[in-house]
């Protein structure tokens, strides 16, 4: 009986989660990505040439896949989404696992955050690379949803901080943007990095 009652308890919990923190998936039909913040859609990116992948190399992820597309509005963009099943977790912080491969699959010699803003689920990062050039990034995550987005020209980035507070002014917008080619998977790499790991459910 106690474990019937975890079993309903993890479910009800999960369904919770999930209703409160859901963003609609990447829809083939209409190459659209909508998020949402507050429980409502919140902003769209319509991809123009999008190249998908889907990975699947582990029992933990229920949904995973990377876009690239160079955007005849935002321009260059990369983006992964990573949806964890509920008996799975992440073994350090997703954002610093991706940074630290973008960092080493783009063989970078300097890294730095010059900019940070957190709203909610979200973050919104930039990046000065190299000591020359800059490169934009947004992540959201929940519970076991993760979606770690690239956006080399900062106009998607923009957008976004900008539905958030109309005052904002990207500083970095019009100075040197970085052009290298990120196109790797924290999926497909989790075999050896193991960034996360199924967790036995103690009843």
């Amino acid at each position: 009986m106690r474990v019937i009652k975890h079993l309903f308890l993890l479910f009800f919990t999960t369904i919770f989660f999930y209703g409160c923190f859901s963003i609609t998936s990447y829809s083939n039909t209409t190459q659209k990505l909508t998020f949402v913040k507050n429980k409502s859609p919140f902003i769209s990116i319509e991809f123009s040439t999008p190249r998908q992948n889907y990975y699947s190399f582990s029992s933990c992820v229920d949904d995973s896949y990377t876009i690239q597309d160079i955007n005849k509005e935002y321009g260059k963009i990369f983006l992964e989404y990573i949806d964890l099943n509920s008996a799975c977790k992440w073994s350090g912080l997703p954002d610093s696992f991706f940074e630290t491969s973008v960092n080493f699959d783009l063989k970078l010699k300097a890294f730095e955050v010059v900019e940070k803003i957190d709203s909610g689920a979200y973050s919104f990062k930039t990046y000065k690379i190299n000591d020359e050039s800059y490169l934009s990034a947004v992540y959201y995550s929940t519970t076991n949803t993760n979606i770690f987005l690239l956006d080399y020209d900062g106009k998607f980035y923009t957008k976004m901080l900008k539905k958030i507070d109309p005052s904002y002014e990207n500083k970095y917008l019009n100075k040197k943007r970085f052009k290298g080619d990120y196109t790797s998977s924290l999926v497909r790499k989790n075999i050896i990095e193991s960034y996360f790991r199924y967790e036995k459910l103690e009843l």
